[in-house]
C-alpha cells in the first residue's frame, strides 16, 4: 500500500517521537499548524454550538411562554367548565321546577275544562228551559211586575201622605196636652190655696171648669177621629205569595 509523502513523513516522525528520538522543526511547525487548524475548527464549532444553544434557549423561553399561556387557557377552560357545570345544574333545577309548574298547569287546565263542561251543560239546560217557557208567560210576568211596581208607588205615596197627617196630628195633640197641663196646674194651685173664700172660689171653679172640659172633649173627639181614620194600605200586591198565586 502506497501512502502520500506527507503521510509517510508524519508516520515516521510520530514513531520517532514515540521512541524518544529528537523531532525536527518542520515536524513541530506542521504540528503547530495542525493544532491551530484544529483549534479554529473547535472554535467555529463552539460558536456554532453557542448559536444553537442560544436558539435552544430562545425556543425554550418561547415554549415556556406558550406553556404559561396554555396553562392560563387551561385554567380558564376549567373555570368555564365549572361555571357551565353549575349553570347546567341550575338549569336542571329550573327545568324540574318548570316541569312541576307544567304539571300544575295541566291540572288547572283539566279542572277548567271540567268547569267549562259543567257550564256548557248548565247553559244547555237553561236553553232547554228557555225554549220550554213560552213568550206569553214571560210577557205576563213582566206585566205583573209592572203592576206590582205601580201598586208599590201608590202605596208609598199614600204612606207618605198618612205620615204627614200623623205628624200634623201629633203636633196638635202636643199643643192640646200643653194646654191641659197648664189648666191642671192652675186648678191644683187654686185648690192648694185653701177654702177661705168658698163662694167666690166655687164660682170661679165653675167658670174655669168649662174651658178645661172643652179641652178634654176636644181631645176625646180628636182621638175618636184618629180611630175612625183608615189605616195604611196593605202591600199584598207586592208580596212573594201574591206573585206565587198570580203564577
Amino acid at each position: 500500500m502506497v501512502f502520500p509523502p506527507e503521510t509517510e513523513e508524519y508516520i515516521r516522525e510520530s514513531i520517532e517521537n514515540s521512541l524518544g528520538l529528537p523531532v525536527s522543526a518542520k515536524t513541530l511547525r506542521l504540528k503547530l499548524l495542525a493544532s491551530e487548524d484544529e483549534r479554529r475548527r473547535l472554535r467555529d464549532k463552539i460558536f456554532l454550538l453557542q448559536g444553537l444553544l442560544s436558539e435552544a434557549d430562545s425556543r425554550l423561553e418561547q415554549y415556556r411562554a406558550e406553556a404559561s399561556m396554555n396553562a392560563q387557557g387551561l385554567r380558564r377552560c376549567i373555570e368555564e367548565k365549572e361555571a357551565v357545570a353549575s349553570g347546567y345544574a341550575d338549569l336542571v333545577n329550573h327545568c324540574a321546577k318548570l316541569q312541576e309548574e307544567c304539571t300544575l298547569y295541566e291540572r288547572d287546565i283539566e279542572m277548567l275544562m271540567e268547569s267549562c263542561d259543567d257550564l256548557a251543560r248548565e247553559n244547555e239546560e237553561l236553553r232547554v228551559q228557555l225554549k220550554g217557557t213560552s213568550v206569553t208567560t214571560l210577557i205576563s210576568e213582566v206585566e205583573s211586575l209592572t203592576k206590582d211596581k205601580e201598586h208599590l208607588k201608590i202605596n208609598l205615596d199614600r204612606a207618605e201622605e198618612e205620615v204627614k197627617v200623623l205628624f200634623e196630628e201629633n203636633n196638635i195633640l202636643a199643643e192640646e196636652n200643653k194646654k191641659l197641663l197648664n189648666l191642671l196646674n192652675r186648678e191644683r194651685h187654686k185648690h192648694g190655696s185653701g177654702g177661705t173664700h168658698s163662694a167666690s172660689a166655687s164660682a170661679k171653679r165653675k167658670r174655669n171648669s168649662s174651658p178645661m172640659v172643652s179641652f178634654i172633649e176636644k181631645a176625646i173627639n180628636f182621638h175618636s177621629s184618629d180611630l175612625s181614620r183608615q189605616p195604611l194600605s196593605p202591600l199584598q200586591l207586592n208580596s212573594p205569595n201574591s206573585r206565587m198565586h198570580k203564577k
